[in-house]
């Protein structure tokens, strides 16, 4: 079993009338792709448009898929284009036996 955790950062500088247009284009990811998506701190503070994605998959190639697809849809949503994109993906038994004490 595979995880990914994605932060996808907006290129645009968000203006506060974006925080519904964001909420908005969270519920969508979520409905459509069925991952945990929430929007990044930074934005509540005033800093950039970004969210953060989690999501668990057997297949290594289709959850990088999946997390490619998130992308893409983030930029078709008409919210800005993607600055940056930060992935982990590990495999559950890989993670864990680097974090072991």
């Amino acid at each position: 079993m595979f995880f990914a955790v994605s932060k996808l950062t907006f290129e645009t500088q968000a203006k506060p009338r974006d925080a519904r247009d964001l909420a908005a284009l969270v519920e969508k990811l979520r409905t459509r792709f069925r991952i945990s998506v929430e929007i990044a701190d930074e934005f509540h503070k005033g800093g950039d448009a970004g969210v953060i994605v989690a999501a668990l998959h057997k297949d290594e190639m289709k959850l990088s898929s999946l997390i490619d697809a998130v992308s893409d849809a983030c930029e078709d949503s008409g919210f800005g284009r993607i600055q940056s994109e930060n992935t982990i993906l590990e495999d559950f038994e890989s993670f864990t036996e680097a974090h072991e004490d």
